[in-house]
């Protein structure tokens, strides 16, 4: 009996286990169980330090496209969204044309041009070279990109001591009360593969240009990166959501995260789920969902699995931890109470 007795610690480490699993993911079960369900979309990110914050409110793009033949395209972005563009000849170009999936077959804009725009938009320092090193293998193209300058101008409430956990929503976009107008964070980079010579003194690098200001004034960042990949990996990225939840309307930070850099399964300015306490519209929680698959299987997995873990990653593993112990303790003491016969054979 003193021999169950000790074994049944393992059983119980389990069920403490699996309590404090429940206690972990309570308030996001309940809610995604019995709380109302809205479309939501992530308006912000706030990016925690040890010491400060900033919460991003805002993303202007200036993408300019330099081309082999002494073409060039041009095209401005608010919060991911085109505003205007055009080509060497000062011809507007439509969301349409610049839009892989939409763009008609009579688009002056080809299928690997569009995919450089689309790179350069959302994609950090790295996917830029990449785009570049594909682009130089098109060398019968004369429309091949050779250059890519990026300028990014961040709005965002810098240097904060805490990113409140509920904000307030005016016109799709983070207010903070009692706060000035949020300031100003500029990047631009300038990355050029039209002289081979240059690139290959550089090691291959085809970054030439490169700066980064927070208020006008020139820092120097973790990362030689724009403004959400030049963080160190303590940094942690949280998405702010913002809905409409009986007739309010709030943005609230998400618990759901990444350290280094943003997560793939909650994209800025991308819609998202969110349930919400109706009587009490300021409890919600984000469901991160990876959205559609586009053809591109292994980004949509990659976000699927980014995504569960990040929503129920910590609960599943204590839960699993939880279960085994159970398991462990239940074989022990099986064995304690029957123990196996064995037959030993004559020699």
């Amino acid at each position: 009996m003193r021999r169950i007795a000790v074994l049944s610690i393992f059983p119980l480490c389990g069920l403490a286990l699996l309590l404090t699993a429940m206690l972990w993911s309570w308030r996001d079960a309940k809610l995604r169980l019995s709380g109302q369900s809205a479309e939501g979309r992530i308006v912000g990110m706030a990016l925690e330090r040890h010491d400060r914050s900033d919460l991003l409110t805002g993303v202007d793009t200036k993408l300019i496209l330099g081309l082999a033949d002494g073409g060039r395209i041009e095209a401005r972005y608010r919060d991911y969204t085109l505003v205007s563009a055009s080509d060497e000849n000062n011809r507007a170009l439509t969301p349409a044309e610049l839009d892989a999936a939409t763009a008609p077959e009579s688009s002056p804009l080809s299928q690997d041009l569009r995919r450089v725009l689309a790179d350069a938009l959302h994609g950090k320092a790295e996917i830029i070279r990449w785009a570049l090193l594909r682009e130089g293998r098109r060398l019968d193209d004369p429309r091949r990109v050779l250059r890519v300058e990026k300028t990014e101008t961040i709005h965002a409430f810098l240097n904060l001591e805490k990113v409140p956990v509920v904000m307030e929503l005016r016109d799709g976009k983070i207010h903070l009360l009692d706060l000035p107008s949020p300031g100003t964070v500029t990047v631009r980079a300038v990355f050029d593969s039209s002289d081979a010579d240059a690139v290959a003194k550089r090691k291959g690098d085809t970054l030439v240009e490169y700066e980064y200001l927070r208020d006008g004034a020139a820092v120097t960042p973790e990362k030689k990166d724009f403004y959400l990949f030049a963080e160190p990996y303590q940094t942690q990225f949280l998405p702010v959501f913002g809905f409409s939840g009986d007739g309010q309307n709030i943005a609230r930070l998400s618990h759901i995260g990444r350290h280094g850099g943003p997560t793939l399964a909650l994209r800025l300015y991308e819609d998202c789920l969110v349930y919400y306490d109706r009587k009490n519209p300021e409890e919600a929680i984000l469901m991160a969902t990876p959205g559609s698959a586009n053809g591109d299987w292994l980004a949509w997995f990659s976000r699927l699995c980014e995504g569960f873990f990040a929503q129920w990653g910590s609960g599943s593993l204590i839960a699993l931890a939880g279960f085994t112990f159970i398991a462990t303790g239940a074989i022990f003491i099986s064995l304690a109470i029957w123990p196996g016969k064995v037959e030993l054979s004559d020699s």
